[in-house]
Parts: C-alpha cells; sequence; structure tokens
C-alpha cells in the first residue's frame, strides 16, 4: 500500500512516530505533495529508520542538521538512521515525491546475521548522514531498483513482499558501495558458535523466567561477557532481546492458532496478561486481538 500523507507525528525529542502496518514487514511506501503538507513543508523530525527518497516534480530544499540540499525533479537522496531532516518546497508549485522508510530488520533478518553486522551495521554506525543522486547513468541502479521496490508496493500482487525487499537489498547494497563504507569482519567462529547456544537456549526457554546468567551459563561466559556479545552483534541488551523474541512468537500464537491471550501470554513467558498486552502494543504497534483480526 501506498501511503499518501499530509502530516506526521513526533514525540517531545523530535523521534516521528511510525505508523508501520505490519511489524514483520517494517517498510513504509509514501507518495504525495510536499505543499500538501501544513505550510509547505514536512518539519524537522528524525527516526530510527532508513529513508530513500526521490523527486518527481518542482524542488525540494531537504535540511541535513545545519545543511540545506535543493534536489530537483529526477534526483533522490539517501538519509541515514537517526538524522534529523525536514523538506521543504522551494518553488510555488507541485513537489511530488516518492519515499521509503526502511526499518533495518526488513533486509538483515534476526539482529546478528551477516546483513546486520557486515553490512548494514556498518552503513548505520559509520556511513554518511545522507547521499544524493543526481539523474545521470552512474546512479541508474539507484532510480531502477526504486522503481522496481515501489510498483511492486503499489500492485501488491502476490509475492509482492518478496520482490521489494530484493529491489531495497540491492538499492542499498548500491548506497554501501557508493558510501565506502568497508564492510566488518565476521565475528570469529567461536564467538559465533558461543552467541548460537545462548539464542538457541532463549529459544527453548521461553515459557521460563530468563535472567541474563541463564544465558550466559547457556555457553559458559561470564554475564559481563554475554552483555557485551548482545551489546556488539545484536546491538541490543539479552533483556532486550528476549522481550522483542517473546513479542515474536506471540504474535505467530495470535495468528495460527486460537489461544487466547492470556494463553499465550504465559506461553511465551509473560506473568501478566495486562504487561503483555502493554509491551506487544509498543513493539508490534497494535493489541493482540486487534492484531489478530488484521492478520485473519
Amino acid at each position: 500500500m501506498i501511503h499518501r500523507r499530509t502530516a506526521i507525528q513526533m514525540n517531545q525529542q523530535r523521534q516521528e512516530l511510525q505508523l508501520l502496518e505490519h511489524p514483520f514487514f517494517p517498510l513504509l511506501a509514501n507518495a504525495g505533495d510536499i505543499r500538501g503538507f501544513f505550510t509547505g513543508c514536512i518539519p524537522s523530525h528524525w527516526h530510527r529508520e532508513l529513508e530513500i527518497f526521490e523527486l518527481m516534480e518542482g524542488s525540494v530544499q531537504i535540511g541535513i542538521g545545519e545543511r540545506t540540499i535543493t534536489l530537483h525533479a529526477g534526483e533522490g537522496c539517501f538519509i541515514n538512521s537517526g538524522i534529523l531532516h525536514s523538506f521543504a518546497s522551494a518553488l510555488p508549485q507541485p513537489c511530488l515525491y516518492r519515499s521509503f522508510v526502511v526499518d533495518p530488520t526488513l533486509i538483515t533478518g534476526m539482529p546478528g546475521s551477516v546483513f546486520d553486522t557486515t553490512y548494514l551495521r556498518p552503513l548505520i554506525e559509520q556511513g554518511p548522514p545522507f547521499l544524493t543522486f543526481d539523474s545521470s547513468d552512474a546512479n541508474a541502479v539507484f532510480f531502477d531498483t526504486f522503481q522496481t521496490a515501489f510498483s511492486a508496493c503499489e500492485r501488491e500482487d502476490f509475492g509482492y513482499e518478496f520482490q521489494a525487499r530484493a529491489a531495497l537489498s540491492s538499492l542499498l547494497l548500491f548506497i554501501l558501495q557508493i558510501s565506502k563504507v568497508a564492510p566488518t569482519a565476521r565475528m570469529s567462529a567461536i564467538s559465533e558458535t558461543r552467541l548460537k547456544q545462548m539464542l538457541a537456549w532463549i529459544d527453548q526457554h521461553m515459557e521460563e523466567p530468563i535472567t541474563v546468567k541463564h544465558i550466559a551459563d547457556a555457553a559458559n561466559v561470564c554475564p559481563r561477557e554475554c552483555q557485551r556479545m548482545f551489546r556488539r552483534y545484536l546491538h541490543s541488551s539479552p533483556v532486550e532481546y528476549v522481550l522483542r523474541r517473546r513479542i515474536f512468537f506471540a504474535a505467530n500464537l495470535l495468528t495460527t492458532t486460537d489461544h487466547s491471550v492470556t494463553d499465550i501470554a504465559l506461553a511465551c513467558g509473560f506473568s501478566s496478561p495486562a504487561y503483555f498486552t502493554k509491551k506487544f502494543h509498543e513493539i508490534a504497534g497494535a493489541a493482540p486481538l486487534a492484531y489478530r483480526k488484521a492478520a485473519e
């Protein structure tokens, strides 16, 4: 589905509150006229997702921190995670655009995958805050793959998610290549083995109370080393990872069984259905029963 928005929601820190339709296909495809927003601009904001933008008609001024860049029709840009940015129509005429707001996990899958640690994480942490793309032949890959992904989202025919993900993967690889960010070396074999042991143990003990020491013991490492490995390779704490993993399991049960919310909460290690509902809504973007209904 293509979203045609005329406003964005932000918190007090100016972080945009994304309305991703499906937390397990975390992609927002947008199109419209920037002049349709209040005062003809999209105010300064940021989000942890990556943004890929193409201007179809008119001219737009993009504020990136203290810089302002101008794009004309047929040009595009990439805005990295966490970068404060704004858009304003530069001329008194339509300012038509298309964009993708992409959660990195759409491409990387599970945290700690080779796509995460070797490719996208270096782009996010070491890459440029933004890149611009003119209409020269050298940038044909940017616009061709953008069109492929956008067309797939417009049609929404069977398998469009595969098509969009594949095209955006190619587009981000192109961005990684021209940004000259060196991919990181893969983790050592012993670290990979230990991490796999800890992740497998978590999945096998989802119904039980889980502490950092329990996770560390699964790989015969100390809790401090466990914390370090999760931070380095999964970019979250063990507690954060367990919570998201439990929500993932719960979402699967909501869509594949008719179990009650209480039973699913207990099966996924939540002692309180109310706490489960609160955390599920925070992460999945909908209450458990609403999520189940939307998946029908």
